[in-house]
Formats: C-alpha cells, structure tokens, sequence
C-alpha cells in the first residue's frame, strides 16, 4: 500500500522533534499542520513541466513564518532546525515526483502577530542562472532599469498603506499585514512579495480568487494604477516610478 506524502512528512517530522521538543510541538502547532504547510506550498508554487514527460520543478526557498516563543524553543532544541527541515523537502519532493533544481533553502521568520497555534509557510524558486527561463526572471530583467518608489496600496475603505516589507500577507484575519474585513476574501488571501526592487501579487490558494484589471490570475508583477479586487473589496497599487499598469507576467487561472 502506498504511503501519502502529508503522513510521511508527518512521521519524518515526528521523529525529528521527539522529547521536549515534541511536548512544545504539542502545547502549540503540531507536526501535521507543519507537514500540510510545507506541502501545499511546494504544490502551489510549483512550474508546470515544459513537456508531458517532464516532472513539475518544486520551489527550492522555504519561508516559515512562527511566533517568536515557537522559534525561539525549536531552535533551542535543534539550532540546525532549518537545514533538518531543507533535508525533509528534499525526501518530500523526490517522494512526490517533483524536480529540485536548487539545494532547498529554509529561512524561520519571527512574526508576532502569529499565535503559537499558527504558521505561515511560503515558498518560491531561486532564478535560474543557466538556459533555464525561472518562475520570476522578467521581474529581475525589469528591475535592472527601475525600482519602484513610494509603493503603496490604496484600499477601497479609504486607507492608503505603503509598502515598506518584503513579504507583505493580506486577507481578513488580524496575523496577516494587511487586514481586510471582508467575509468574502479568504482568511489569507493573497500575498505581495519585492525582489530586485519590484513587487509581485500571489493568490495564495484562496477560495474566491483574485482579479487585476478585470482579469483573474494566480500570479501578477504590479504596476502602477493596477486594480486588485478581491472579494467586495478593490485595491489600487501606485508607485512613483512605475510604468502604467498593463498584461505584463499576468497568468490566467484555467476555468473551473
């Protein structure tokens, strides 16, 4: 009988983290919920096979997002958390029929606005340096003539945010950065992400989806006067320096 990938995850995790560590994973998030994440980010965030023969490429870096008291804690215990937990993707993607085309990274971010009941895990490919054409190159190619300035979200409730993070998380429950009373977006819905001075949209698996300029998408590099809507609610993304908004690396969901 096969083995699913979520419960062999589980158990390499378990087995990582037996003894005290193990009590603290069962005080707060457990093994499962950690096994889950990892995998439905390596899923979501996967390139399709240039071909039927081909196998998709998983993404090789990993951000986990924790309470600071949970990190703090793991990483008492196993101050090479993070490489245990690369290994464990490794094991994961071979299991699952995914390609690495990188040694997988994975970086722990405290972020105190978590419970210790909840983590945030999101992932993404390292640009190839090669022939390979990666998941995000035609923001690193753009972003060797501008950067964006004064970057900003311009909310349909009449506040203006600016975006000062890297990673900025957006969707109705008060861990995500941006925080959005709306029962019709998804707890978290969409995540912003800067590389190369440039920010990009990712629709992060919600139920309702995401539109910019009409259109629904799963990932979108923003430019300025972009229309985000989600759920009852429109965002509008400026920035200073910004070209007008346009297709640009808009990809369209497939039709239900």
């Amino acid at each position: 009988m096969s083995v699913n990938p979520v419960d062999k995850l589980e158990w390499q995790l378990e087995s990582l983290i037996e003894g005290a560590f193990m009590r603290l994973f069962r005080r707060t998030i457990d093994a499962r919920d950690i096994a889950v994440l990892l995998l439905r980010a390596i899923e979501d965030n996967a390139s399709a096979p240039k071909s039927l023969s081909d196998r998709p490429s998983a993404p090789d870096q990993f951000l986990v997002q924790m309470n600071p008291a949970n990190i703090q804690g793991f990483l008492a215990e196993y101050p090479d958390l993070p490489q245990r937990l690369a290994r464990l993707i490794v094991d994961f993607s071979e299991e699952s029929g995914f390609i690495l085309s990188a040694n997988p990274t994975v970086q722990l971010l405290p972020n105190d606005k978590l419970t210790t009941l909840e983590a945030i895990i999101t992932a993404e490919r390292v640009p190839a340096m090669s022939g390979e054409t990666a998941k995000m190159q035609p923001v690193a190619d753009d972003a060797a003539q501008r950067r964006a300035q004064n970057p900003s979200l311009h909310v349909s409730d009449a506040r203006v945010i600016p975006l000062l993070k890297s990673v900025v998380n957006i969707g109705r429950e008060r861990y995500n950065d941006i925080v959005i009373a709306d029962g019709y977006i998804s707890r978290h819905h969409l995540q912003l992400r800067r590389r190369f001075g440039l920010y990009s949209l990712f629709d992060v698996n919600s139920r309702g989806g995401t539109r910019v300029n009409d259109k629904s998408v799963a990932e979108h590099r923003l430019r300025n006067g972009d229309v985000i809507a989600i759920g009852h609610t429109t965002l509008v993304y400026t920035d200073d320096n910004g070209q007008s908004a346009g297709d640009g690396t808009t990809q369209i969901l497939p039709p239900d």
